[in-house]
């Protein structure tokens, strides 16, 4: 499978697994599986998005598929069967008359070794139950990604010992067949029993994120081949009674937003980012609907640090950043890009024909997007009416000396200008 190609900068300032300033991570609203190996499965599939097609398309399947069939998963049984197959000792033969010495020995110095090698390979036998049943219930119907997994378990039942074990179970536990089951599951097939487990994890994330969409009533994107890109009555899924909004981009390749200061451009702008990133991983997307280009790259620059070690300015490091991306796309690659409040790191006007340097090289880099959000409006009134971009920003206004945003996205540029009414205000009294 191919893998989406992003950085740390971007894992952070999305808020993938990390936060950097306490806020809850897009992992957090997925967070929600039966076992510890699904959540690691889960948090696997969210931190490599893919530029497949072909995978993602499965992924996504077998993820709406609303008749999944049932299998029984329990957290700490599942715990204590990892805790049993990391036992260091582990048998590297098995006989009858070793089996029957053993078990004269504990009549009479008993180990609590042995409690764990009973009940680790009663727990397993149970699963490895579990999976042939689930095996069993897999139709022609279902998805392709389950169809898979399903014929991957009965291939490895029929070409192993696995499968008459497995159709043995029930039978009564006795000293010998306990050894020989530990022998099988800790040696002879370790392997393959960690690639059971893994299909049980598999499984736990699935129907964990179908009942997430579910749940929260969320879409699954659809992928295009052309330059059609939009979302509808989308929304930041971590912002209490969050707007939802429309946004597209079908022409061009540029998206500028302008708004006021708290209006909620640099939201915005996260919510279509954790858009994309999640419909690149598989997941459910915080709207109602979702149309998106397969991209090879996500990219953003949101919150980058100074870096006094290397003596590099707010500026500076926003430039190396600019030209960090290029360079990814200068390789062919086609990528989804947001730059939050570009060039901030310095004056108005250097910014402005910062800004407007790097616009005219992006336009010439028509197969991938870019989100950009300014305060500089004379930036978007010296780009308006170019074909290579579309505007949008956010409402405010300043009402009965109250500053009012709804967080609506609509077309346009933004004439407001509130930071000065917002120094005045907050700084009152102070004047003497």
């Amino acid at each position: 499978m191919k893998k989406l190609r992003t950085d740390r900068q971007t894992l952070n300032d999305l808020g993938i697994v990390e936060s950097t300033y306490g806020e809850k991570t897009l992992f957090s609203l997925f967070d929600m599986t039966e076992s510890d190996g699904g959540k690691r499965c889960l948090e696997e599939w969210l931190v490599h998005p893919l530029s497949d097609w072909k995978a993602l398309h499965e992924r996504q399947e077998a993820i709406r598929y609303p008749d999944f069939p049932e299998i029984r998963i329990c957290r700490e049984e599942l715990d204590f069967i990892e805790f049993y197959l990391s036992q260091g000792d582990r048998p590297t033969r098995v006989s009858y008359l070793e089996s029957a010495f053993s078990y004269i020995f504990r009549h009479f110095r008993a180990t609590p070794e042995r409690y764990v090698i009973r009940r680790g390979t009663k727990l397993l036998e149970n699963v490895l139950l579990e999976l042939k049943t689930f095996a069993d219930h897999v139709t022609e119907l279902s998805p392709r990604l389950i169809r898979n997994i399903a014929a991957t378990i009965s291939e490895i039942y029929q070409a192993t010992e696995l499968g008459k074990m497995v159709d043995s179970c029930g039978q009564e536990d006795s000293f010998y067949r306990t050894d020989r089951l530990d022998y099988i599951f800790r040696y002879r097939r370790n392997h393959t029993i960690a690639a059971l487990l893994s299909i049980v994890y598999q499984l736990d994330a699935i129907r964990t994120m179908h009942r997430t969409a579910v749940t929260k009533g969320w879409c699954f994107p659809s992928f295009t081949n052309d330059s059609k890109f939009m979302l509808c009555n989308f929304y930041h899924p971590q912002v209490k009674d969050a707007v939802a909004n429309d946004w597209e981009m079908e022409n061009g390749n540029i998206c500028i937003f302008t708004g006021s200061n708290m209006a909620g451009k640099s939201t915005t702008l996260k919510a279509i980012a954790s858009a994309v990133w999640l419909a690149h991983a598989g997941f459910p997307v915080p709207a109602s609907s979702m149309v998106c280009p397969m991209f090879d790259g996500i990219f953003t620059s949101i919150n980058l640090p100074d870096s006094l070690r290397d003596g590099r300015s707010h500026f500076y490091a926003e430039v190396l950043r600019v030209k960090e991306v290029l360079e990814q796309i200068n390789k062919g690659h086609h990528c989804f890009v947001l730059f939050d409040e570009l060039f901030r790191g310095t004056n108005a006007r250097d910014a402005f024909e910062a800004s407007v340097a790097v616009a005219e090289v992006l336009k010439a880099k028509a197969y991938s997007r870019f989100l950009i959000s300014t305060h500089i409006i004379e930036l978007a009134r010296k780009l308006d009416g170019d074909d290579a971009c579309c505007f949008y920003y956010l409402e405010s206004a300043i009402v009965d000396d109250e500053l009012i945003c709804n967080h609506k996205v609509k077309p346009g540029i933004s004439e407001s200008r509130v930071g000065y009414w917002i120094v005045k205000k907050e700084l009152a009294g102070f004047e003497k």
